[in-house]
């Protein structure tokens, strides 16, 4: 898909008669980097949770510049947030802005569990909560990539309010007046896509994108992403699986809108690379946790994506190419175009302007002594995933000293505050072009003298006398990620020959495994088959785990791995290539259960599971 803009800027006086052809234009190429970047919002994010004392410096040191925090208000679900704790959430953000990051924030009253929560806040209270944060929201939006909508039910994840706040006017009014507080500069995310969609039916378009109204800024944040065929109720409504919907949805939606999240469960091969890569460029995924979950993760680096994964985060934007000319008089044109390459996954998510520069070389005895910048019409944000290519003429001052400068593209933050801290400007993904003392990408020298040819226009001012932009982006479908039986690379089952049977006393389980050392077998018993209850793996909600000869109740909740094991053991076998387990049915306590099989390898991590099989007893 390509599109097309201009301007034109009329500020220059008339042209005075041209002397000499125009100087020629030189091509010059620049060669990519596969080296990772610590590009502004985007990448992996470390989790912090507040309020409280915590340090933020060693954050960039680990390769991430985006933060999560989850900023707990259990306190005060009855008051007023006190003054003391909003002038320390004041304090952490000066820390942030000190340490070169940003912040992704959610607010919650709770950390769950599932189905039974802690309380959650009345509306009423909340909608007092988002007034008094207000101030802080604005006059930190700076270090502020992005909010998450929270404040609702378990973990702030608009889930099982104890307030009855699971309704989409008490949400769309908590979520509007969530907006009302944040500059129009920055967007919140929702966690159920179906709730998107029943505030905005039609998805946002490229003429409505960063118009400032409230649908431009609703976004979507997965907590579950790729941990089940329903991401965990994620593309869940009243029952109806609706992935297909949601997705082609979002596909659309985070074009413009930041996408991020986290995984909660292993569910291979969905989890796995070839698919996680595949759905993050559907998606356009910014930022996701670098924290949970560890076996998903795991399986991102043996699977050999992790750098692939982490380099395509949110934007990657590098130089193919450049056309100018490297003579040019004072009171000259410069004739500047750009061929980029945006090979991330998402585009660049907030606004932020584009200059170009011309800097002395070397430098003069004051840095900012003799150097110019433009501030280029051109939108970065439209820089999607593809190729895109911009122009601009140039005007260079009359009064220019002739000499040899430095061409430069900049892309600071858009605030103030933070315009000329370099750690918050965008590199390129180039070798040999960024300063990281100025946070300039550098294309190349060209030489300002008298003697070059070409028009002339009288005036003291760098400036742009047209500009054009177009971009052809890259569309990514979504092929169906087939769910395969269970096999070892060779092809071979690793779990066969399943068999259930049942007396008045026990129950029978037992399987066939192929060879390997393993550290456990594993059956997973979802009592109630409902999968909103329990651990949740492959479209169950286990709540009891049988391992080895160990039964163990679960204790946490979704998809928190946090068993309790009992007193009592149970009769288990192990002949070297088939399991069988004798248990008392009392312990299924139901007649009628969903159950699946793991095994667990020597470090102790799951290496294939089955699917779901439903058993009644006889």
């Amino acid at each position: 898909m390509v599109f097309l803009l201009s301007s034109f800027l009329i500020g220059c006086q008339p042209a005075s008669p041209q002397t000499g052809p125009e100087p020629a234009i030189a091509t010059h190429t620049f060669v990519s980097s596969d080296a990772p970047l610590l590009n502004p919002e985007r990448g992996f994010f470390t989790p912090y949770e507040l309020p409280g004392p915590v340090g933020f410096s060693p954050v960039r040191a680990t390769g991430n510049t985006l933060v999560h925090l989850n900023i707990r208000l259990d306190d005060w679900r009855e008051t007023d947030i006190p003054q003391d704790v909003l002038e320390g959430l004041d304090s952490n953000f000066a820390d942030i802005r000190d340490a070169g990051v940003k912040a992704i924030i959610r607010y919650s009253y709770n950390a769950g569990p599932y189905p039974d929560t802690e309380p959650d806040a009345s509306k009423a209270q909340i909608l007092r909560h988002i007034q008094q944060l207000e101030p802080f929201l604005r006059s930190n939006a700076d270090v502020i990539a992005w909010l998450e909508a929270g404040f609702i039910g378990a973990w702030g994840e608009w889930h099982t309010s104890t307030n009855g706040l699971d309704n989409l006017t008490d949400k769309q009014d908590i979520l509007f007046a969530l907006l009302k507080a944040l500059p129009e500069t920055r967007m919140v995310q929702v966690r159920y896509p179906a709730n998107i969609l029943e505030m905005f039916p039609e998805v946002l378009t490229q003429e409505q994108a960063y118009d400032g109204s409230n649908q431009s800024r609703v976004a979507h944040h997965n907590d579950c992403f790729l941990s089940s065929e329903t991401d965990v109720g994620t593309y869940e409504r009243d029952g109806v699986v609706t992935i297909e919907r949601d997705q082609a949805y979002l596909a659309e939606l985070t074009r413009f809108t930041p996408m991020s999240g986290e995984t909660c469960a292993p569910f291979p091969p969905r989890s796995e690379c070839t698919n996680a890569i595949q759905e993050m460029e559907l998606l356009h995924f910014s930022a996701i946790n670098e924290a949970y979950h560890k076996g998903i993760i795991r399986s991102w680096e043996e699977g050999g994506c992790m750098e692939e994964i982490s380099n395509r985060m949110g934007y990657r934007i590098s130089l193919a190419s450049a056309d100018f000319n490297e003579q040019v008089r004072p009171g000259g044109i410069l004739n500047l175009t750009v061929n980029l390459q945006n090979t991330g996954f998402a585009s660049i998510v907030n606004e932020r302007p584009l200059y170009v520069g011309i800097i002395p070389s070397p430098p003069r005895r004051e840095q900012s002594e003799g150097m110019y910048h433009v501030l280029l019409d051109i939108d970065p944000r439209t820089w999607e995933p593809g190729s895109t290519t911009f122009t601009a003429r140039l005007h260079i001052p009359s009064n220019a000293e002739d000499g040899e400068y430095q061409l430069a593209i900049w892309l600071p933050d858009a605030y103030e505050s933070l315009r000329d801290n370099p750690l918050y400007a965008i590199q390129f993904a180039n070798e040999n072009m960024w300063d990281e003392s100025t946070g300039y990408n550098i294309l190349g020298t060209i030489s300002v003298n008298k003697g070059a040819g070409g028009s002339y226009q009288r005036g003291e001012k760098f400036e742009f006398t047209e500009s054009t932009s177009s971009v052809e982006r890259s569309v990514v479908s979504l092929e169906p990620v087939p769910i395969p039986a269970l096999q070892s690379p060779a092809g071979e089952t690793l779990i066969s020959n399943i068999e259930i049977s049942n007396d008045a006393e026990n129950v029978y389980l037992s399987f066939d495994y192929a060879n390997g050392t393993y550290n456990a077998f594993q059956i997973l018993v979802d009592k109630d088959k409902n999968r909103e209850t329990g651990y949740v793996i492959n479209g169950i909600g286990a709540e009891t785990l049988f391992e080895n000869h160990t039964w163990n109740l679960y204790q946490g909740s979704g998809s928190d791995w946090k068993w309790e094991p009992t007193a009592l053991l149970i009769h288990f076998e192990d002949s070297g290539s088939q399991v069988r387990w004798s248990i008392s049915r009392k312990l299924f306590h139901s007649s009628s259960f969903d159950v699946l099989f793991q095994l667990v390898d020597a470090n102790w991590n799951s290496v294939f599971v089955t699917s779901k099989l439903t058993y009644t007893l006889k």
